[in-house]
C-alpha cells in the first residue's frame, strides 16, 4: 500500500478497536439463552442443531440483557466504511478484510455460525433468510435500480443463439462489476462517482467480516483471507424476465480449463474462486415470480472437506454407497510419468487419508474425451468398486456429452438432490465454488442482487 493509505488503515483499526472498548463488545454469550429464528442480519446463528421451521434458515445466535444491542456491529461497520473512503477499491477491500480479522482476534465474536463452516466443508450450501434487513434492502435495492436505470450495467452473454426470441430473453442478464479484469480496471461498482458509494462501501465492510470469518473457520484454505489485485470480485446483479442461467459451477480445475493448464505460466499472485455469495434485494418475492437458484447438491454430504487440498482442486465424488460415505475426489496432475500422462484422481477420508484411484497416472487429454462419468470409469479409475461411485462434477464437453441421455433430477449417477431457493429479499446464500453446480431458473419479472466470490491463491503457480 502508499503511504496515505498504509495511515489511513490505521486509523481505521484504531476506530474499530475503540468501538469495541466502548460498547463493551462480548465475544460470547451465557448458556441456557432462549431460542429465535434470524430476522435481522447483524448477527448470524452459532448452533447447528436449532430449527426455525424453514429448511433453509439457519437459527439466530442467542442473546441475554448483558449483550450489547444491534447497533453496536452497526458502528463497527460504518467506522470500517468512514475509513475504507478515499482508498482505492483494492486497498479499501484488503483494509476492510484486514480489520475484520483484526476484530475476530480482539473479540472472538462468531459471524459465521460454526454450522456454516460444517454445510460448507460438506458440499452444502449456506441460506440465511433476513440476512439484511427490509430497511437495508430497500436502500440497495434503490442504489441498484438507479444504477442500472443510469447505463452502468454490462450484459453478460452466454446462450449460444442470441438471435432467437427465447435466447434474447434468456440473455437479459447485467452486472456492475467492481473490476474489469480483462482491462485490469475498476468498474462501477467502486467507483465514487457512481449511485450510493457509501452505502456500497457499508456493504463491503459487512462481506469483509463473512469472509474474515470463513478464512478462520474453513479447513485448508490459508490464502483465503490474503486479498491480492482484484480479488474483491463484488457486483450487482439484474435479472430480465425470461432470463435464466444454465447449470455450472463457477470455478474449474485449471488443468480441465486448459491442456497442461497446471504447467502454463500464470500471473503473480494469480488467484481463483473459492466460496461464492449473493444476497437477494427484491420485495414480496413468491415461487411463481420464478428465478430460483436451483443447487444441485450430493443427495448424502460429504464425509470429507470439498474444494481443494492444497493445489488440488476437486474433480468428483465417490458415491456413497450402502458401507461407503460420500467422499470428494482431487486431481493432481503433477504425478511423475511419461510426458502428458501426468494425472491422477484420489480421494481423502474423513480421517485425513489419501488413497489414488488407479496404480499410475493416466494420460492428461482424457479428462476432454470423456465427456461423462461413463467413460472416466474407464480412464481413470482401476478398482471396480471405486468405478462403480466415480462421478465428475462437471466433465468438459466433447463427442461423447452430445449423444449422453439428459441427466434428471438425481443426476449423471443419481447421487444429486434438487434444492430450490427463493430469491426473497435480504437472503444471504453462500456454498463452494468448485464442488456444488447450480443453475438460475427463468426469471418471470425483473430480479435484482448482489453477488460475488471470495478468492484464495491458485496453486501450480510456475
Amino acid at each position: 500500500m502508499k503511504a496515505l493509505e498504509l495511515v489511513k488503515l490505521y486509523a481505521l483499526l484504531l476506530c474499530l478497536f475503540s468501538t469495541y472498548t466502548c460498547h463493551g463488545w462480548q465475544g460470547s454469550l451465557p448458556t441456557g439463552s432462549s431460542q429465535a429464528c434470524l430476522r435481522r442480519g447483524d448477527l448470524l446463528a452459532t448452533s447447528p442443531h436449532d430449527a426455525c421451521g424453514d429448511d433453509d434458515v439457519l437459527p439466530t445466535e442467542h442473546r441475554s440483557e448483558n449483550t450489547p444491542a444491534l447497533p453496536t456491529l452497526a458502528t463497527r461497520r460504518d467506522a470500517v466504511a468512514a475509513a475504507m473512503a478515499g482508498l482505492g477499491a483494492e486497498a479499501a477491500w484488503r483494509g476492510a478484510v484486514e480489520a475484520a480479522e483484526a476484530a475476530l482476534v480482539e473479540d472472538g465474536t462468531a459471524v459465521v455460525p460454526p454450522s456454516a463452516i460444517e454445510q460448507l466443508e460438506s458440499g452444502r450450501a449456506v441460506v440465511i433468510r433476513d440476512w439484511l434487513s427490509s430497511e437495508e434492502c430497500a436502500l440497495l435495492r434503490a442504489d441498484v435500480k438507479q444504477c442500472f436505470e443510469d447505463g452502468e450495467f454490462t450484459n453478460f452473454v452466454l446462450s449460444r443463439n442470441p438471435g432467437k426470441k427465447i435466447d434474447r430473453e434468456a440473455n437479459d442478464r447485467w452486472i456492475m462489476p467492481s473490476f474489469y479484469k480483462s482491462r485490469g480496471e475498476d468498474g462501477p461498482f467502486a467507483d465514487t462517482g457512481v449511485g450510493n458509494f457509501a452505502l456500497r462501501q457499508r456493504f463491503k465492510a459487512r462481506m469483509a467480516e463473512v469472509k474474515a470469518a470463513l478464512s478462520t473457520g474453513l479447513q485448508d484454505r490459508p490464502t483465503l483471507a490474503d486479498d491480492f489485485r482484484q480479488t474483491h470480485e463484488m457486483e450487482y446483479l439484474r435479472y430480465g424476465a425470461g432470463a435464466l442461467l444454465q447449470r455450472h459451477v463457477d470455478e474449474h480445475h485449471v488443468e480441465i480449463q486448459r491442456p497442461n493448464g497446471s504447467r502454463l505460466p500464470k500471473k503473480p499472485n494469480a488467484t481463483r474462486r473459492s466460496v461464492t455469495w449473493m444476497v437477494y434485494l427484491n420485495d414480496d418475492w413468491e415461487a411463481e415470480d420464478g428465478g430460483q437458484l436451483r443447487l444441485h447438491e450430493r443427495a448424502e454430504p460429504s464425509a470429507a472437506q470439498v474444494g481443494a487440498r492444497g493445489p488440488d482442486l476437486q474433480v468428483g465424488w465417490l458415491r456413497a454407497m450402502a458401507n461407503e460415505k460420500e467422499l470428494p475426489v482431487f486431481l493432481d496432475p503433477l504425478r511423475p510419468g511419461p510426458e502428458n500422462e501426468n494425472c491422477m484422481l484420489y480421494t481423502v477420508d474423513a480421517s485425513g487419508n489419501k488413497r489414488d484411484l488407479s496404480q499410475k497416472p493416466f494420460a492428461n487429454i482424457a479428462l476432454y474425451l470423456a465427456g461423462g462419468d461413463a467413460m472416466a470409469r474407464k480412464l481413470m479409475v482401476d478398482n471396480a468398486s471405486d468405478t462403480k461411485r466415480l462421478h465428475l462434477i462437471d466433465a468438459p464437453k466433447s463427442l461423447v456429452s452430445s449423444i449422453l441421455p439428459p441427466v434428471s433430477d438425481a443426476g449423471e449417477d443419481g447421487g444429486e438432490r434438487i434444492r430450490d431457493i427463493v430469491p426473497k429479499a435480504g437472503t444471504l446464500v453462500m456454498f463452494d465454488s468448485v464442488s456444488l453446480p447450480h443453475e438460475v431458473l427463468r426469471t418471470n419479472r425483473e430480479r435484482f442482487g448482489i453477488q460475488g466470490w471470495f478468492h484464495e491463491k491458485l496453486g501450480y503457480v510456475v
